[in-house]
């Protein structure tokens, strides 16, 4: 990639005061030949210590676990820390990196160096010095952008209509929307409209620090009924959506507010223990079934939910289903 090593110079020199020499390496040592023709390699000094860069030598971004096993192999080969280097990483994948602890670098724009206790996100402090959360309502307001592919604007009275919520829920999530400068908000005589970009990529990538799971709780049942509206939720729907194994005992998600009716109309065992029980009962802060199809929640919310288990192969199985997505 064109001067990114000279961009990647200046940038550590205007943020950390570190005038660093990146040197190439013509003959990296022992690694497999792929490396070889996918990757350029630098040797740099950073406060101290060692590093070996890594530069892919197309502009296409790899995804976080190709980067995570190539960085993986390029250490363990030449012994030494190794830092990726690219111009373009999407806030979705930075996210994953950061998970996995891959040392980064995107020049004028965000430095991951976990080893030196680095983490500078310029394009991020406004957004840091704002905190902001979104209730379960506005939550599944940006969901319903996501799984329509919304290209018309909209008004709180269809939101209200098309996902049950009262108009005063929707006129205050349309409020933490445009706080979170998530969509275009204006006036249309006394209506408000809110659009949302056409791109669901980069709408999904702006509202993920903002999106939080939606599970409240999670209960093992002695039986679950044929009758009851429930969908395939956590393991069970990413099997469906990935080449993930099926869990031993399926799991299911349902609205709190339908869980209480359940617990009402229902003797409802409830097991401390997983061995007995029929399946898992996801108790969920929004319908899944608004953005359910074919039994199975959606993928957005699917993520969320199990974003932060730390798990290899789940990791692995929800980078597969995102990138499945017809964006």
């Amino acid at each position: 990639m064109k001067d990114i090593a000279n961009r990647c110079k200046r940038y550590l020199l205007d943020t950390l005061g570190i005038n660093a020499n990146l040197s190439k390496l013509t003959k990296p040592g022992p690694l497999p030949f792929f490396l070889h023709d996918a990757y350029d390699f630098y040797k740099v000094n950073l406060l101290n210590e060692d590093f070996t860069v890594v530069i892919p030598k197309k502009e296409e971004e790899p995804t976080p676990a190709t980067i995570r096993k190539h960085i993986d192999i390029v250490g363990k080969a030449l012994n030494i820390k190794v830092i990726f280097l690219h111009p373009v990483i999407s806030s979705f994948n930075r996210k994953r990196l950061i998970d996995y602890k891959v040392p980064f670098i995107i020049p004028e724009n965000q430095l991951y160096l976990p080893d030196l206790a680095i983490d500078l996100r310029e394009h991020f402090i406004k957004a840091r010095s704002k905190p902001l959360t979104l209730g379960p309502a506005t939550q599944a307001v940006i969901l319903y952008a996501l799984t329509r592919k919304m290209t018309e604007p909209v008004t709180p009275k269809e939101l209200t209509e098309k996902l049950g919520y009262s108009k005063m829920s929707m006129s205050r999530s349309i409020d933490e929307i445009e706080a979170a400068e998530l969509a275009e908000v204006v006036a249309d005589g006394k209506k408000r409209l809110v659009r949302f970009e056409k791109n669901r990529r980069n709408l999904w990538e702006k509202a993920l620090p903002y999106l939080k799971t939606p599970v409240k709780e999670s209960v093992w049942a002695k039986f679950i009924k044929n009758e009851w509206k429930v969908w395939e939720a956590g393991l069970t729907a990413l099997a469906r959506y990935s080449m993930m194994a099926q869990p031993k005992q399926p799991v299911y998600a349902i609205r709190d507010q339908k869980w209480k009716d359940l617990k009402q109309n229902y003797s409802i065992e409830i097991l401390t223990y997983p061995d007995e029980a029929e399946g898992k009962l996801e108790i969920w802060r929004y319908d899944p079934q608004l953005f359910a199809k074919d039994k199975i929640v959606d993928p957005f919310s699917l993520y969320l939910s199990l974003k932060d288990v730390k798990d290899e192969r789940i990791e692995s199985a929800l980078e597969v289903m995102m990138e499945k997505i017809q964006w």
